[in-house]
């Protein structure tokens, strides 16, 4: 596993810090899912993008398993979401088939987004403007394959 940091501007220009983390398969993939779940508290929400099989359930995986969920965790491509029991319930939310938030209805993932909650959105809405209703989103997850099994994690 490696890890690499850069200061990047974001698009208000206010520069940022974001970590590249390459890793090698699927168990350093949920390792760094736990490494990031155990930064997390109720209320928080990870924005988690990358294009089909990059890994993002793996990911989420991981961080479930840090957050003492002990049920299987699978993606939720064909329901809108997974909740599952643990100390602090987690939520684990798909948006694939959502085109824009704006035109769903309004308590859509009401069931799925709270304080006492912690939640992963996979394919979350490429428009800021539509994060406002996801809650408080604290870190941003992007996936891409790097060959194999390999794949590179940026953190924002």
């Amino acid at each position: 596993m490696t890890l690499r940091r850069e200061i990047s501007e974001s698009p208000d220009t206010t520069p940022a810090a974001v970590d590249h983390v390459e890793t090698a398969g699927p168990a350093e993939t949920e390792a760094i899912g736990a490494r990031l779940a155990a930064t997390l508290r109720p209320g928080d929400v990870v924005l988690v993008a990358g294009e089909l099989g990059a890994g993002k359930t793996t990911l989420v995986r991981g961080a479930c398993r840090e957050l003492g969920v002990t049920v299987p965790v699978t993606s939720p491509t064909f329901t809108i979401g997974q909740q599952y029991p643990g100390p602090v319930p987690v939520s684990h939310i798909d948006l694939f088939r959502i085109d824009r938030m704006t035109e769903e209805e309004p308590d859509l993932l009401a069931d799925y987004l709270g304080p006492d909650t912690i939640a992963f959105i996979e394919w979350p809405p490429a428009a800021p403007s539509e994060h406002a209703g996801l809650g408080r989103i604290v870190r941003h997850v992007r996936i891409q394959h790097a060959g194999g099994d390999r794949r590179i994690l940026e953190f924002a």
